[in-house]
Order: structure tokens, then sequence, then C-alpha cells
């Protein structure tokens, strides 16, 4: 509503004294604001105070940031809400919305499976799919419904007493993580921790424990066949597999792994210092002499480090939309990352580079590119980019698919914006510079002088006047 009258105001009131730059709207008063809009009236874009407020649209979505506390992103289906961030996230589709205020508030809420939830602080409350309601206060009660896998989970006193049901099973749990019972038809429990556990789910695993974390025997029953593992934490582990073995002793440190089938053998002496491994059969091949150099080759993947972390390289293949693409990722000390992705024909898709904490450029193969320094935060995220990151860079440069570009330095003090049309370079309102097909324009402090060359015919403007 704010952008929407925003946009209005300043488009009333200065159409008029622009419409002679073949309709299209622009003025910059910078760092009170800036606004201009297309020829078509389909993108509009405003900034106030700097960048403290910034807001466009376009024929795709809308947006507006009052920076660094809030922004807002409309598209079709769609609606976010980017607080504090990275703390707050407010997002809304047609069948899903979702509110996170980390650590306060959560709210989740599914149209299409008639189930919401509600968090605020130590308290909580929703309704399941069932439209049954439940609520709960922690750690004096609670019941909780289609939670984290159970069908129903009740709390009193937290950790004195917790009941949970799921698939037809019954959990009872005193004192957690000292006492349970669990029976029913996919589940067995017992357990007095730390003496003994044993935790059975019906076709998947049989794991037991005597004077935890030391004795363990764990069998696994997957689609090849049964898995055994035998501990003696930390100083001895066997497992062994239909098709493979492996043994720790003092782990995680001395490590031994040997597959039948494909003829693998790997050691790590210690880990991760010392590893070796070796395939006869497919393609593999390890070696590490951690930090100072390593390398990893199997039929999709080839990485390797120099003096870690000064240096590492991997490529692999991504699989995206039933396309497969190749990816090579150079990083140095960690922060410092060059990415490159083609497609099975070797053509560049898509490149990204950082030197952290100089400046940062994404390109795709669509003409899209974006630059900016410095480049101070060494992460991306949405809310984060949209309202904390424009703040800390001095100088970006963005080009489009058409062959637009735009430079723009200190929040915009300096603006130049190019097609193979025209130029305009500014100068905050103190100077500009149009170039048009026909001629060009230089104004100094919006018209107390100009100068410029229109179809052949020489311009001359003095204090708002224009001469000739």
């Amino acid at each position: 509503m704010v952008r929407n009258f925003l946009f209005l105001l300043l488009a009333f009131l200065w159409a008029a004294p622009l419409g002679a730059q073949e309709g299209r709207v622009r003025h910059n008063w910078w760092p009170l604001f800036f606004f201009q809009e297309s020829k078509d009236g389909s993108v509009r874009e405003l900034e106030l105070f700097g960048p403290f407020y910034y807001a466009y649209e376009t024929k795709v979505e809308s947006s507006s940031a009052f920076r660094p506390f809030l922004a807002v992103v409309d598209r079709k289906e769609r609606h976010d809400v980017y607080f504090l961030s990275p703390l707050g996230h407010y997002q809304k589709e047609p069948d899903y919305t979702r509110l996170r205020f980390i650590p306060l508030w959560a709210r989740n809420s599914d149209t299409t499976e008639n189930k919401r939830h509600h968090n605020f602080g130590l308290g909580f409350w929703g309704r399941s799919e069932e439209g049954e309601k439940y609520w709960g206060i922690f750690p004096l009660y609670g019941r909780l419904l289609d939670w984290n896998g159970k069908d129903e989970v009740r709390f009193y006193l937290w950790p004195l007493r917790v009941k949970s049901r799921f698939e037809g099973n019954v959990s009872s749990t005193w004192f957690w993580p000292i006492y349970n019972r669990t029976d029913g038809p996919t589940f067995y429990e017992r357990k007095f921790w730390p003496f003994y556990s044993r935790k059975i789910k019906k076709d998947s695993y049989d794991r037991m424990f005597f004077l935890w974390p030391f004795f363990w025997h764990e069998e696994f029953y997957l689609s090849e066949g049964k898995t055994t593992r035998d501990m003696f934490l930390p100083f001895w582990v066997e497992e062994r597999g239909p098709a493979y073995s492996r043994f720790v002793f003092l782990w995680p440190f001395f490590r031994f792994y040997h597959h039948d089938q494909k003829e693998i053998t790997s050691y790590d002496l210690p880990w991760p210092i010392f590893r070796y491994g070796e395939s006869k059969k497919v393609n593999y091949r390890e070696r590490r002499f951690w930090p100072f150099l390593g390398y990893k080759k199997t039929e999709e993947e080839y990485s390797h480090f120099v003096l870690w972390p000064l240096y590492t390289y991997r490529f692999d293949v991504i699989r995206h939309r039933q396309r497969e693409y190749r990816r090579e990722t150079r990083t140095f000390l960690l922060f410092t990352r060059f990415e490159r992705v083609r497609d099975e024909k070797g053509r560049l898709k898509y490149q990204f580079s950082r030197v952290w904490p100089l400046g940062e450029q994404i390109k795709r193969d669509d003409g899209f590119e974006i630059f900016f320094f410095p480049a101070i935060l060494p992460f991306h995220s949405e809310g984060i980019d949209r309202t904390i990151a424009p703040l800390l860079r001095l100088y970006e440069y963005l080009e489009d698919p058409n062959g637009f570009t735009r430079s723009k330095a200190l929040w915009g003090l300096y603006r130049h914006d190019h097609t193979n049309e025209e130029d305009i370079v500014e100068l905050a309102f103190f100077l500009s510079f149009h170039r048009k097909p026909k001629g060009w324009h230089f104004t100094l402090l919006k018209g107390i002088f100009g100068i410029g060359q229109e179809d052949g015919d020489f311009e001359l403007q003095l204090f708002f006047v224009r001469l000739f």
C-alpha cells in the first residue's frame, strides 16, 4: 500500500516535466529520492534516502525493502516478508503459510491437509489434519498431534513423563531419557539408560546397547540383505554387510573398509590425516595426507586439496530435471570461491566468483550478470540479500538478457544506465549526461546550466530556461 502510493505520487509530480524523454519518467534527487518508470509503465523503481528504502515493480514480481529491517516480495502465487533477517520470515502460498521469528514464534498452516501449528516461546497450539485441536506449555504439560512422525505426543512435567502413539504403537517414557517402554505391531523398545536398551523396528533394524555408550549390537535389514554392527566404543567397531566389511579401531581414527563385489579397499591411518583408497573394478582412487595434500576420484566426482583450507577443487555431476550438468568448484581459504556449471556439450550455463571480501560476480547463459564489491558477507539468503547486504556494497553492476546494463556506486550517488539506444550518467542531482540516438544533453544542477544537441540542432539552457 505504501509502495503503491509513493509510486503514484512521484509519477504524477514528475511525468509532465520529463515527458520529453520519449514517454519515460525518471527523476534523480539523490539522496532524498530516485524514481523512474518505463515507457509502457510495466517497470517502476523507487529509492528513498539512499539505500534505506527501495521498491520495484515488474511484470513478474514486486518488492519493497525498509533496510536493514524489512523486505516484502510479491510473486504470482507467493508472498514473502523478511524481517530482522535472518531471524524473521513470513511465507504465504495458495495452500500454505509459514511464519518464523527465531527463537520466539513459529506458525505453520497447510490448507491442503487442514493442519495448523503455532509456537510462542514455550507455548504452542494447533490443529491436526483431522481438525482436532491441541496445545501445551513446555515443560508443564502438552499434547501434540501429527508431530515429528508421531500421531500423538503427551508430556507432563517434562522430562518426568512422556507418552506417544505412532503406527499403532504405544510408547511410555519416565524421566527421559532413562526409562522407555514401547509395544505395538511395528515397534518394540525396552530402555533403562545407561545400562541397557533394545529397540526393534519391524523389517528395518534391531539395536541393543549395554552400559551406554560402550557396548552395542545392531542389525539392519536392507534390500541388499542383513548388515550387523558390533561396537565397543571407542576401542573397536566391526560392521559386516552382504558385500562389504568395515573395521574401526580407536574410533574414529583407524578405519578399514572392503567391498567384495566392487573390490574397493580403503584405510584411515589415522583419520583424518592419512587415507588410502583403491578399487580394481570400479573407478575409485583416493589418497590423503591432511592437511598437506589429498585427492579422490570416482565415476562422477573428482576432488583434491593442497594445504587445506588454502586450496580445494571439486568436480561432480549434478542432475536437474532429467538433465546432467558438470560442476567445477575451487575454493581458497574456504570463503573465496569459483564455480562453473556446464551442460553435456560443455556449454557454460552458470558461473559464480567470489574473492572474499573484495567482490562477487554471477553470470548465467541467458545473459544475466551481476557484480558488486565489497563482498563482506560470505554467504547468501534471500532475506539478508534484500535487507542487509545492499547496505554493505559500495559498487554494483547489473546486466540483463536484453543488453541493459547498470552501474551504481556509493548507494546511488553515481549511476550509469546503458542500452543500445541510449546512455544516462548521473552524479546525484548535480550533473547528468544523456546520450540518445539523435543527440546528447548535459545538465548541471537540474537545469541551472545545460548544453546539448538534438537532430543536429545545438541546445543551450541557463537557469532552467532554454535559450535556443
